[in-house]
This record gives C-alpha cells, sequence and structure tokens, in this order.
C-alpha cells in the first residue's frame, strides 16, 4: 500500500546545466534539500473605495538550500559549473558565476515507487557554497541557490522529460528532433504548448529558442523542427509526458565513492607566502563559506532578474583552543618561526589550505580547498573558571580554489 505522506527516500533530485552543454546528473550523500518560494506583493487602492482594486505581485523568488555529505568527488561542482570535466588547476569561484541550474526532484508514492508529481525548480544561480569541518564528526557541504521559477508537475504531467540532441556535422537550415519517447503532452497552462522550454548552445553562446520564431512543433509526429539550425548545435529540451519512455527512471544511485569523510581524513595548513606552510593540528572546528554577491535588480519586459555576479565573499573561520597562537604568528608573516611578539597591527594575509584524504592515514587525496589572500577580520578568546580556553578566529578574502588534483593547491 502506497504511504500517505512523501518520505525522502521517494525522492532524488536531479540537475541540469540549462545553459552549457552537460549531461544531466543525480546529486548523492544529500542531506537536506530545502525549496522556499515566495511571492512579495502589495495590494492597491485608490481614493473613493474601500477594498483593494487589485494586488500588485513582484517577481517570484525561488530559493533552494542544500547540504550534502563531503565524499571526495567534484560531481556537484561540475554540475554548478556547467562543465564536463574539472577545469585545469581547479575550480575558481568565476567558474560558477554563469552557469543556470535547473533542479527537478521525481517524487515518488514511496521508495522505488511510482511517480505522483515532480518539483522543477528553474533556472536557478549559485549564491553560496560552504564546507563545514568539526571535530568528530562527517565532513559537509552546503550551496545556496536562487531563481524565479518553480514547477509542480503532476497529474497526467507528472513525468519531467529532459533531453539533449547535438546537430550532426551537416546541418544547415530545418533541423527535425524526434520526442516520440515519450512523446510531450500538453501544457495545461498554455493550450497548444508541448514544449516547456528549448535553449540552444551555438559556440558557447547559449539562446533560449520561441516557439513558431525560432523552432515548431507537430504534435501528431512528435517532431520539433528547428527552422535555422547549423552542425554542432546542442539542443536542451524540457517537456512532460506520460511516461519516462524507453530510457527509464532518470534517478540513479552512487554506491561507488564513500559515503561520508569524517574529520580525521583532514589536514588543514597556513601559509604565510614567506616561510614554510604550518599544519593547525590544534583546531576543533573549520569552516569555510563563499558567497558570490549578485546584483538582483528586475528586466523591463521580464519576468525574470538580472544576476550577475559583482564581487565575491570567502570567509574562513578557525575554532580550537588557545596554545601557541600559530595562526597569528603566520599572520605576522612569521609561521614556525616561534616570534616573540604578535602585533595585530602588523598583520598580513596568508592562505588555508584544506586536503581531504580517503582514509585517516592520508594517503589517498580526494578533494581540496584553498583560500588565498586572506585578510584577518577578528578573533575571539574566551575563559570559564575550571575550563579550557578556547579561541576562533576568522579570516576573509575573496578567492577560493576547489580541486582533485593535489598539485593545485
Amino acid at each position: 500500500m502506497a504511504r500517505e505522506i512523501q518520505h525522502s527516500s521517494a525522492t532524488k533530485p536531479i540537475s541540469v546545466c540549462v545553459n552549457n552543454d552537460v549531461t544531466q546528473d543525480n546529486w548523492d550523500r544529500l542531506q537536506n534539500f530545502s525549496v522556499s518560494t515566495n511571492q512579495s506583493q502589495e495590494k492597491v487602492y485608490e481614493i473613493g473605495r474601500l477594498v483593494k482594486i487589485a494586488t500588485d505581485k513582484d517577481i517570484l523568488e525561488a530559493t533552494l538550500s542544500i547540504t550534502q555529505l563531503e565524499h571526495g568527488t567534484n560531481a556537484a561542482y561540475l554540475q554548478l559549473a556547467g562543465v564536463s570535466t574539472e577545469p585545469s588547476g581547479g575550480f575558481d569561484l568565476e567558474d560558477f558565476d554563469d552557469p543556470r541550474i535547473d533542479f527537478y526532484s521525481p517524487g515518488k508514492d514511496e521508495y522505488a515507487g511510482t511517480v505522483e508529481q515532480t518539483l522543477w525548480l528553474q533556472y536557478m544561480a549559485l549564491d553560496s557554497l560552504g564546507l563545514e569541518i568539526n571535530a568528530e564528526e562527517r565532513l559537509i557541504r552546503s550551496f545556496e541557490l536562487s531563481g524565479n521559477y518553480c514547477k509542480i508537475c503532476r497529474e497526467g504531467n507528472k513525468y519531467l522529460i529532459f533531453k539533449e540532441n547535438d546537430a550532426p556535422s551537416g546541418t544547415s537550415g530545418n533541423y527535425v528532433i524526434d520526442v516520440s519517447d515519450p512523446a510531450p503532452v500538453v501544457d495545461p497552462n498554455n493550450a497548444g504548448v508541448y514544449i516547456l522550454a528549448l535553449w540552444r548552445i551555438r559556440s558557447g553562446t547559449a539562446t533560449q529558442l520561441s516557439l513558431t520564431t525560432d523552432y515548431t512543433y507537430n504534435n501528431s509526429t512528435h517532431e520539433i523542427t528547428i527552422l535555422s539550425a547549423s552542425a554542432n548545435d546542442n539542443y536542451r529540451i524540457w517537456y512532460t509526458a506520460a511516461s519516462y519512455g524507453t530510457s527509464g527512471d532518470p534517478t540513479a544511485f552512487n554506491s561507488v565513492d564513500d559515503y561520508y569523510l569524517g574529520a580525521e581524513n583532514v589536514t588543514v595548513t597556513i601559509d604565510d607566502g614567506t616561510n614554510s606552510a604550518v599544519e593547525l593540528d590544534k583546531l576543533t572546528s573549520l569552516s569555510i563559506t563563499a558567497t558570490f554577491n549578485r546584483t538582483e535588480v528586475g528586466k523591463i519586459g521580464s519576468t525574470s532578474k538580472f544576476r550577475d555576479v559583482e564581487s565575491y565573499d570567502v570567509s574562513v573561520s578557525l575554532g580550537g583552543f588557545i596554545k601557541d597562537s600559530t595562526v597569528q604568528e603566520a599572520l605576522m608573516t612569521q609561521a614556525g618561526q616561534n616570534w616573540g611578539i604578535i602585533d595585530y597591527s602588523e598583520f598580513n594575509t596568508v592562505d588555508i589550505i584544506v586536503k581531504i584524504y580517503e582514509t585517516s592515514s592520508k594517503s589517498n587525496f580526494l578533494i581540496g580547498y584553498k583560500a588565498t589572500n586572506l585578510d584577518f577580520s577578528d578573533d575571539s578568546n574566551d575563559k570559564n573558571a575550571n575550563t579550557n580556553s578556547e579561541q576562533s578566529i576568522i579570516l576573509t578574502g575573496d578567492s577560493l580554489k576547489i580541486s582533485t588534483t593535489e598539485g593545485d593547491l
């Protein structure tokens, strides 16, 4: 018997990069997938009437918060950067500026059951990413995204289909794409519309195509005709259907990679750029947060917003017990030099490097994070009667590298 309410085991998020030619992928090791939608609005009145004459609705805001167990793979970063392979030298923050990501999450009546409805978040931009490390705990990644579109596909439209198609060499002019397996069903909100979104990637440039102007759809033959195609175009197509067709359920499980990694698998070093890097071996907590400061302003003639990045903020928080002021010594550009006087007014910049290994023996490197040119922000010393004294230090910058190649760090 099917459950009356949905259990988390009955849904699995999948991401699709909208404006880059990248294959969709399942998200593994998720601990939280939290969606929030907000419709800001204002009641409009006029003199001479008691009740409102209308409601002025702002652009819809959809936000997505994700927490994921750090498991040493770069699959999530590949999707968010819209690339199939890690860039040479690793991921930098600017790699995540432009990609826009769709997330869809088929919800089933029970684990491995029948699809009941599909949550669809469209054209999301990455607003922040983070890494949280606490002693004796599992490592946690976090991601925050935002956009202006949220849909629930249900009843006769409950199967959301994504297809991509590459135009072969020699293509010029009209180009036909068969979408009969499975066949699209009509959008109940828009009569005669079967294709919900269609994007073209041409020479690295993404363009959303319009029905009639850029393509046509024949519901008798289930064929899309692109009106002005070129060789090597990548077409990215979304529609709903009555089933998944012969391709089957897009959700998949990953039982190959590590399920989680613990704090004992981590080394953290600080580098002052002058002396040898020093390992920070007395930390009890570390968090890295990278924030993408985006311009979120509406566009005249559109129901979406600009989301271009203006700047980045990177914050590194270090927590532990008071002992030897290793971090402050490095900020003096005297890392490991047994420096006699720490003068906060003479602090310089440092790099923090986090390396994560498969085991606590640190024999097999998996992934790492490097925050560079960090400035001292603040620290605090907490001393309480009959307890060990604790200290927290916050460093700030605007650069973060993520890589599965140890040499990049």
